[in-house]
């Protein structure tokens, strides 16, 4: 009777340990499935944010863009440049040949060529300065876009490398605590087993008591 009343409770302990590791695991699972629903809104807004960066990246191109025609006209404004500076040289050399020609006065010859020269020297150094100015721009604008997008991927993967991490650990100490509760069920199991036999072997006595009494 008391290995009964012993078998009883520890099946009835049994129970009770599957229906609260069922429940165990019940809450774990929602807990992965809120987990997940997370994880999916962080990377709505993951996406979000690249697609704005994306949208920033687009305009810096743009830019770019506009930068290199302007570029192209200053070339064509240099270019116009050297055509005027050729077409004063051959000012200066037909004022030569006139000066050779028609005795024109020779110091009058000289400061107008430097005049021409000067204004010419000028205007080209002015061009230069304009296109080197707008290749700085250029350059820093290209730079700042290259920082923008390793900075956005580094955020990236160091989020994504974060939330692997989270999620490696939280399995591990699921798989542990399932680990721990087989091992308890079937320690349980084990003892129940031993305590049926006891109870076989006191019936297998009692019966053979009970005959030798008969007899």
């Amino acid at each position: 009777s008391r290995a009964m009343k012993k078998l009883r409770v520890y099946e009835e302990r049994e129970r009770e340990s599957q229906l609260n590791l069922q429940g165990e695991m019940k809450n774990r699972y929602s807990e992965m499935v809120n987990e997940v629903g997370r994880l999916r809104a962080k990377v709505g807004e993951l996406s979000q944010q690249l697609e704005i960066e994306s949208k920033k990246c687009m305009q810096l191109e743009a830019q770019n863009q506009d930068l290199r025609e302007e570029l192209s006209t200053m070339r064509g404004n240099h270019e116009k440049l050297e055509k005027s500076k050729c077409q004063l040289k051959e000012e200066v050399a037909n004022l030569k040949h006139r000066l050779e020609t028609n005795m024109v006065d020779h110091s009058q010859i000289e400061q107008y060529k430097r005049e021409m020269e000067e204004r010419a020297g000028q205007e080209i150094r002015q061009k230069l300065q304009e296109v080197n100015l707008f290749l700085q721009t250029q350059a820093a604008s290209q730079d700042r876009l290259e920082q923008i997008r390793a900075s956005h991927h580094a955020s990236l993967r160091n989020q994504l490398k974060h939330r692997i991490r989270d999620l490696e650990c939280e399995l591990d100490r699921i798989k542990n605590t399932q680990q721990d509760s087989i091992f308890q069920k079937e320690s349980t199991q084990a003892e129940v087993e031993r305590y049926k036999e006891l109870y076989l072997e006191e019936v297998k006595i009692r019966r053979c008591l009970s005959n030798k009494l008969e007899r």
